[in-house]
């Protein structure tokens, strides 16, 4: 008996294949990229691939916060989208993209990213003082002011003071605004603060102010006599006679108006603006071109007379004593001739540059140092030589 056999033959290829879910990497953006806002339009791009669909076939499909975007590969197996996002929609995002074959088969990959706000300096501002705002040298000056930045959290910022270039110490707190408290020296200033943010970028404000020394009047020991010529030998007494005295306190103050005088007859008020710094010297002379004194740097000068027109220091036993236009006695120094010799400044200790303390004549001795062009022994308007004396 005769049988056939009918058998139905299937294509090599389908007996061959082995099915595969397609391939798909995003390669742009990475995972936790960071765009910033204003820098143009944010691409994304894909690598696909399949074992047995063409490029040219697969579906891709990308997903970005409810919008889809349809892409076909290069020939490379490259897939781009340009993501639409505006310069608004700032935070951060989940971008998918989807492949299908042929056969029904897909695959996925997503990463998030960010779209930061554009980059920019700080923004900064000082709030206090106003600009030019005027205060007195003994004030204490609070500055304060605020900073922000579209992509750095204010309490990341850096921030800094600065005084004509100068920085100032003091507390600054970095959660937008910044307070420092300081005192400035007299004259005018500029104040700046400056903000850093995390791209390095630096925003800055700077305003004016004015620190102004405001005289104040001396109360008794606020000057004090601490150097005399009282016989120079290089020049004549009558152009070479001076006077320094030192303020204790800590203002300045101006003696222009005081009376500079003896206890008898001798006497002659200061003219002018005299401003005395605080811990600094005033030199008063009988002539103040230092060509004539010397090379004696003076501050102001004393009409020398002794005739009760002005005022002399005499070689021998006298008085120097300053008073305030009301009567007011600020220092006054009895001396006689054991105090000084001639030819050499004598001058009080600095240990015992005090009112009451300088009446002691050991105290006082002949200076060494010269700072004057006659080369007499001397040191008008800068701290004195000490002396061999006990200290306090």
């Amino acid at each position: 008996m005769l049988t056939l056999l009918l058998l139905a033959c299937q294509n090599d290829s389908d007996l061959q294949r082995v099915r595969k879910d397609p391939e798909v990497t995003i390669t742009t953006p990475t995972l936790g990229a960071i765009f910033r806002a204003g820098e143009g339009p944010i691409m994304a791009s894909a690598t696909v691939a399949d074992s047995f669909t063409p490029l040219g076939d697969l579906e891709i499909t990308w997903q970005l916060d409810g919008f889809e975007g349809v892409a076909e590969p290069y020939d490379t197996g490259v897939a781009d989208w340009e993501l639409p996002l505006t310069d608004g929609d700032l935070g951060e995002h989940t971008l998918g993209v989807t492949v299908v074959d042929s056969d029904g088969d897909s695959a996925t990959a997503s990463v998030t990213f960010t779209l930061a706000g554009p980059r920019g300096v700080p923004t900064v501002e000082i709030t206090n003082p106003l600009d030019g705002a005027s205060f007195r040298l003994e004030d204490s000056i609070t500055f304060q002011g605020t900073a922000s930045d579209t992509t750095t959290p204010a309490g990341d910022l850096v921030l800094r003071w600065e005084a004509d270039g100068v920085e100032l110490p003091g507390a600054i707190t970095q959660d937008g605004a910044s307070i420092l408290v300081s005192t400035l020296p007299a004259g005018a200033h500029t104040i700046t603060l400056f903000a850093t943010d995390l791209d390095g970028e630096i925003g800055q404000d700077s305003i004016a102010v004015l620190v102004e020394d405001v005289p104040v009047e001396a109360e008794p020991g606020d000057l004090v006599f601490s150097e005399m010529m009282v016989d120079p030998d290089a020049v004549d007494d009558t152009v070479g006679e001076w006077v320094e005295l030192y303020n204790t306190s800590g203002s300045t103050i101006n003696i222009g108006g005081y009376s500079f005088h003896d206890d008898d007859v001798d006497a002659w008020t200061l003219e002018g603006e005299i401003l005395v710094a605080p811990y600094d010297y005033v030199v008063l002379c009988a002539d103040i071109d230092l060509a004539v004194n010397g090379g004696v740097p003076c501050d102001a000068g004393f009409f020398r007379d002794s005739t009760g027109n002005g005022l002399a220091l005499a070689n021998g036993e006298d008085e120097v004593v300053l008073s305030r236009p009301d009567g007011t006695a600020i220092d006054g120094l009895h001396y006689d001739e054991t105090w000084y010799a001639h030819g050499f400044a004598i001058g009080v200790d600095p240990a015992w540059q005090r009112s009451g303390d300088n009446d002691d004549p050991t105290h006082w001795c002949a200076q060494v140092t010269v700072i004057t062009t006659s080369g007499e022994p001397g040191t008008p308007g800068q701290a004195n030589d000490p002396c061999e004396v006990d200290e306090l």
